[in-house]
This record gives C-alpha cells, sequence and structure tokens, in this order.
C-alpha cells in the first residue's frame, strides 16, 4: 500500500507553511531594505541632494535590491582612478548587517 502526502491532507498544509515563510521573507526583506536604504541616504554624499533622494530599495524575488539610478553613484562608491571613494552603500549594509538578520529571522518565524 502506497500512501502519498495528498492522501494525508498534508499537500495543503506545506503549501501554506511555505507560503507563510515566503509571505514572511518578503516583508522582513522590504524592512531591511528601508532600514538600509535610510542609512545610505544619511551616508551617502551631500551636494544638491540628487544623490541622496535617488537612493531606493525593491523586494525582487527572494533579494533587496537596495542603490541609485544616478550614474555617478558608482563613481561615489568606488571612486576613480581621479577621485577618492566616498562610499555609502557597502557601509549601510555593513552597519546594519546584524539588524538586518534579526528583523528577516523575526519575520519568518
Amino acid at each position: 500500500m502506497n500512501v502519498s502526502i495528498e492522501d494525508l491532507g498534508a499537500a495543503d498544509m506545506i503549501n501554506q507553511q511555505i507560503e507563510k515563510i515566503k509571505n514572511g521573507l518578503e516583508k522582513g526583506l522590504a524592512l531591511s531594505g528601508q532600514l538600509v536604504e535610510g542609512a545610505a541616504k544619511a551616508k551617502a554624499p551631500v551636494r544638491t541632494h540628487r544623490l541622496q533622494n535617488s537612493i531606493t530599495s525593491q523586494v525582487k524575488g527572494l533579494s533587496c535590491d537596495i542603490g541609485t539610478n544616478v550614474e555617478y553613484g558608482i563613481y561615489q562608491e568606488f571612486g576613480t582612478y581621479k577621485m577618492a571613494a566616498h562610499p555609502f552603500l557597502v557601509p549601510a549594509l555593513k552597519e546594519n548587517e546584524s539588524e538586518v538578520v534579526r528583523i528577516i529571522k523575526d519575520n519568518v518565524k
């Protein structure tokens, strides 16, 4: 005799748990993204506020993109052979790493 997960009614329960975890992860990623976005805005070099205002976070699947669409943002972050770096994105993430992990854990539970 073969008994499948469907026969036990477990498939629906498993799918519900997977959906709950996925929703919690998405919420945790969004909240973490907002935290790091705010920290990056505070660290961004200020001249016209264009760079600061362009920093956004967006959940995409099981990840969160945080960055800027301003063309000179990459040069501020990493520098050039003529200009020193003024990093704002990487330090914002590193300084909030433990809080990001906590937020995601709390929302996945």
